[in-house]
């Protein structure tokens, strides 16, 4: 009879064994899970951030070329202005 108990104490202990093992394994699937999806989040707003900066860079790149037009536009017109205005002055007052 003795022996019966510690064969049923033995495969009960084992169990218990078992149990906390399959516990302990999905505890630590469930941490890692959750450290891979923190990590996968951060990516992606990392992601996000960079393509906001490249939207926001570009806009930048298209504005400056509209003012780079824009101030080789206003030169021209002073130079022709300037022409205009060297042709009015007398020939001897220019040299």
């Amino acid at each position: 009879m003795a022996g019966h108990g510690r064969a049923v104490t033995s495969e009960i202990g084992g169990g218990l064994m078992g149990a906390l093992l399959a516990v302990d394994g999905a505890l630590r699937a469930g941490r890692e899970r959750a450290a891979w999806d923190r990590a996968e989040a951060r990516a992606e707003d990392a992601v996000h951030r960079l393509g906001q900066a490249l939207l926001a860079s570009r806009a930048r790149e298209a504005e400056l070329a509209r003012q780079l037009v824009a101030a080789r536009a206003e030169a021209a017109g002073l130079r022709i202005r300037a022409a205009r205005a060297e042709a009015r002055i007398p020939a001897a007052r220019r040299a």
